[in-house]
């Protein structure tokens, strides 16, 4: 939610406020209980879409990230495994199936990154027995595929949460512009006779309809504020 979204939304929680205050007043008359239910709906909907639309996904990358960081290491820690076993055994194959670095592993995409592991997974998979004298032991092998999986996972997570919060902002500004016009159109004619039949009560209701700035400012209500005739 924007600064204006805010500000406005704070506006309609504060004449709802005004209604719940007076709801005696107002409570037989149909029309105007009506339209103050729909307004607290309205408000409850954009509450929700808010909190929503807050959700970032700061955290969920750098569980991500942090998942690569593991994957990598334990790549590493195989792919010199493989290395020294390529060399004392002369096999080109096995040589460049491990050729890899850190800086090689950090930049590739996901995709090539995901390939790589399981190359080097398949590698290692038929001579483990063979790796365990260079410290490389069958746990440290299988968690090529464990974390290739949890780290392929994240993705669509994040993706799927940017698609809520976006969906969350579309959604949030409908019902900003809905609850404004039902205020403006319907609510403000309604409270209209309330001017000249008990002007302070109106008086309350244009103050609960002003939008207060958060920066300190204050606009006047959109609404007739001129003395009753």
């Amino acid at each position: 939610m924007n600064k204006t979204q805010m500000n406005q939304f704070n506006m309609m929680k504060s004449v709802d406020k005004f209604f719940t205050n007076h709801q005696s007043l107002v409570s037989t008359n149909p029309a105007i209980v009506a339209t103050v239910n729909k307004l607290k709906s309205l408000i409850s909907d954009i509450n929700s879409l808010s909190n929503v639309q807050a959700v970032n996904t700061k955290a969920d990358s750098a569980i991500k990230a942090e998942v690569k960081k593991r994957l990598i290491n334990t790549a590493l820690k195989v792919a010199g495994g493989l290395s020294a076993q390529a060399a004392a055994m002369g096999d080109a194959r096995l040589k460049q199936a491990a050729d890899i670095t850190l800086s090689e592993l950090n930049v590739m995409r996901e995709a090539d990154l995901l390939i790589k592991i399981r190359t080097i997974h398949e590698a290692a998979l038929p001579i483990a027995a063979e790796l365990a004298v260079w410290g490389v032991v069958q746990s440290d092998i299988d968690d090529l595929i464990t974390i290739a999986d949890e780290y392929s996972t994240q993705s669509p997570a994040i993706r799927n949460l940017v698609a809520k919060t976006e969906q969350a902002t579309t959604d949030l500004k409908a019902r900003m512009k809905e609850a404004n016009t039902l205020l403006k159109d319907t609510l403000d004619a309604m409270m209209l006779p309330f001017k000249t039949l008990q002007p302070s009560l109106y008086g309350e209701y244009l103050n609960a309809r002003a939008i207060v700035d958060l920066g300190g400012g204050r606009t006047t209500a959109p609404v007739d504020t001129k003395p009753a005739e």
